[in-house]
């Protein structure tokens, strides 16, 4: 087992840069396969994570171009993913669900895996994509295929705890549908505050991220946008 001694030492000085948010970089990431045009997202962390969710966006066919600071993304030939490893290897996969029902009627992927702290199921999101008119049709054992084949409409949904995965996941969906979302009961973290910020510059209508009650207002179409995320609070307080 490792061992680290701490000595004392004179008072600490300086500034330190804090990397931009992994747990919000990834769902305004699959955000951005709600339009055709470009997204720049400014400073996205060097992460394994975000690597991965890059090579699953390609799978939908995303463009994805790395520059010295940002990340750019199209995803105007969308479709749905076809490599199985990069939907396993990450739970955040689920978020592209909503993105591809409200573009093409139909999401069809693995099942998400990822972190394996608790049981962590996905049932939420899906009670929530099925009040907004997807259905879950059978696909077999670790397959899940959704379809909305009249497109996605709003509703008013109450989650039963405060699930940040499924509030991403039913935002993503409510962005483009058809009809006043409200969703009540939704997580309250900063990331979700985030993607609702991302989600206006994109042109959509979406208030009261940061509390209980989420409203998005119908926005069929959606545009392209240049967002930075916001810094990660929890390599902030590490660093603290």
């Amino acid at each position: 087992m490792a061992q680290y001694a701490v000595r004392e030492s004179p008072p600490l000085r300086g500034e330190i840069p804090i990397s931009t948010s992994k747990n919000a970089v990834l769902p305004i990431m699959c955000g951005a396969l709600l339009t055709g045009d470009d997204v720049r997202i400014e400073r996205p962390p060097d992460l394994t994570d975000v690597k991965t969710l890059c090579s699953l966006m390609t799978a939908c066919g995303c463009s994805v171009k790395q520059e010295a600071h940002a990340l750019i993304l199209n995803a105007k030939t969308l479709k749905e993913p076809q490599d199985e490893e990069d939907v396993r290897k990450m739970r955040a996969s689920v978020l592209v669900l909503g993105p591809l029902l409200a573009r093409l009627g139909r999401a069809e992927t693995s099942l998400p895996g990822g972190c394996n702290i608790g049981a962590r199921p996905i049932d939420l999101h899906l009670e929530g994509l099925a009040r907004m008119g997807a259905k879950e049709l059978d696909a077999g054992a670790g397959k899940l295929v959704l379809a909305a084949p009249g497109g996605l409409h709003g509703t008013d949904f109450t989650l039963r705890f405060p699930s940040v995965g499924a509030t991403e996941t039913l935002l993503l969906a409510a962005a483009c549908a058809r009809g006043t979302t409200v969703l009540r009961g939704a997580a309250r973290e900063p990331e979700i505050a985030d993607l609702q910020d991302f989600l206006c510059a994109m042109g959509a209508e979406v208030r009261g991220a940061g509390g209980s009650v989420i409203t998005v207002s119908p926005k069929r179409k959606l545009h392209g946008c240049v967002h930075r995320v916001i810094p990660d609070r929890i390599v902030a307080a590490t660093y603290l």
